[in-house]
């Protein structure tokens, strides 16, 4: 949960982040930590986007008559569309739009290859400067399948600095930024150098979560062992895993869950005192909300929690210090929060997990001894089911758990004290429970979460050495992959 401010800037990130090139799936880029560049020298990506967005965060406003410092405050820049793109290079002086376009500076670039920190111009460095010249910096792709881009710019004394999305055809008009889309070109500056990439991820061994979006990518997130929320992300109908694990925010978080709400996946964590806090990635943009906000009702001393949605209402539960049950919801249409948490049932509960079908929300638990209880929310009546129930099986001795489904079927998987994965179903319009455990595969698996794409589930856990494994059950041609994958970029212990 690539994922939401800029790709690399406009967010209180220590890691920033942008949009994978071929899926549109978030990836990472570095933070600001990076060395500061030189006038006119080599410099990051991630610092050219961090310069853009100093501007964009004090909103410099648009004059050509006018010149505003940077980041530094030892340098000033004219204060229009090419002065904010010279700024972001970190150049000498301030460029005009048609005097950028020199390959002593710049290297044209087709725009299908635009990268973050890149330019697209459409004044040709002919030596004459067009009137109706203008240049935006290129921020990351939303949807490079779809040619959809994020960018900022200087745009005009009335708009003057913004971040905008759009499509490399234009809007509706044909037009990029006020500008006809087929006047532009993309400029690359010749010192601007990749950044060092992040090292891979040290898991904490209870903490995963993961969602989908509607381009069937699968956002999986953990906790570091430095306490920080890290994402990868895998397109399964296009490139497969990003391969990297990028670096968010957060201190000392302990637990994990997540949902996806009209493309927005909510994430929400636990801190160290069990108060319950949130951040979302929105892949409508392609950006991620800055920091971590708690979430309202005072909650404190959580255990566990979990996130399931109805229409575009989350509803999140948390095992209190008491071993019960607490509810509160949000309504992501409008309402907000309700701000407060409701006491539901339960006795010494130990984890907990949950899934939607046909408007109710199943939660399922763990009791003291791990054994594996439901209740429901019926959304359609307003009630909750009285008690708990026990999941039929005989599941003894379980560690954790997680919920999916496809259609009305629910396949509840837990890890037993034995480390292996087990499964079991629940056809909630007619067959019920299948009254089994099936035993699986896996050796020493510590935490494990699960995401539906089409009608294919997918699971991943957290091995005794802190890598991220995968596997899958195909529910068109009910077959489970053979043994479990390791997912790309190094999480370890």
């Amino acid at each position: 949960m690539s994922i939401v401010k800029s790709s690399f800037t406009r967010t209180a990130l220590a890691a920033a982040l942008a949009v994978s090139a071929a899926s549109g799936a978030m990836v990472f880029g570095t933070s600001s930590a990076q060395a500061a560049s030189s006038v006119g020298g080599s410099i990051t990506t991630s610092e050219v986007m961090s310069r853009a967005n100093d501007w964009l965060v004090r909103w410099i406003p648009y004059n050509q008559g006018a010149y505003a410092t940077d980041v530094t405050g030892s340098k000033t820049y004219r204060q229009d569309c090419s002065g904010f793109v010279s700024m972001a290079w970190h150049l000498n002086t301030s460029e005009n739009t048609d005097s950028l376009d020199n390959r002593a500076l710049t290297t044209r670039v087709a725009l299908s290859d635009l990268q973050p920190g890149d330019a697209l111009d459409n004044d040709p460095g002919d030596g004459s400067i067009k009137p109706s010249g203008h240049v935006i910096l290129f921020d990351h792709w939303v949807n490079k399948a779809a040619g959809r881009f994020a960018y900022i710019d200087e745009v005009n004394p009335t708009l003057n600095v913004r971040a905008g999305v759009t499509y490399l055809t234009g809007d509706s008009n044909g037009n990029i930024a006020g500008h006809p889309a087929s006047e532009y070109f993309g400029l690359r500056y010749n010192k601007i150098v990749a950044d060092a990439p992040n090292p891979a991820p040290v898991s904490t061994a209870g903490a995963i979560t993961a969602a989908v979006t509607s381009d069937n990518t699968a956002h999986v997130g953990i906790i570091g062992s430095d306490g920080s929320l890290w994402s990868t992300d895998a397109a399964y109908t296009g490139a497969g895993w990003s391969g990297t694990w990028g670096k968010l925010d957060g201190s000392a978080l302990k637990a994990l869950t997540s949902v996806t709400v009209n493309n927005v996946v909510h994430v929400y964590a636990l801190g160290s005192t069990g108060k319950v806090y949130t951040k979302d990635a929105d892949y409508n943009t392609g950006y991620w909300s800055a920091g971590w906000t708690e979430v309202p009702g005072g909650a404190s001393g959580a255990q566990a929690l979990t996130a399931s949605a109805t229409g575009n209402t989350v509803h999140l539960e948390t095992i209190g210090s008491d071993g019960t049950l607490y509810t509160t919801d949000a309504d992501y249409a409008g309402g907000g929060w309700s701000g407060a948490w409701t006491k539901l049932d339960g006795s010494a509960l130990k984890a907990l997990t949950s899934v939607t079908v046909n408007n109710v929300v199943h939660v399922y638990a763990l009791g003291s001894t791990g054994k594996v209880y439901t209740k429901d929310a019926d959304y359609n009546t307003g009630q909750w089911s009285a008690g708990w129930t026990e999941v039929p099986g005989g599941a003894s001795g379980a560690q954790a758990l997680t919920a999916s489904a496809t259609g009305n079927t629910v396949h509840l998987e837990t890890i037993g004290s034995d480390g292996t994965l087990y499964t079991t179903d629940a056809n909630y319009t007619g067959g019920g429970w299948s009254g089994t455990w099936t035993k699986l595969d896996g050796t020493g698996l510590k935490a494990v979460t699960s995401t539906v794409t089409g009608n294919t589930m997918h699971l991943y856990a957290i091995g005794s050495t802190g890598k991220v494994f995968t596997k899958d059950a195909d529910y068109n041609t009910g077959q489970w992959t053979p043994g479990w994958t390791e997912v790309p970029g190094g999480a370890q212990a």
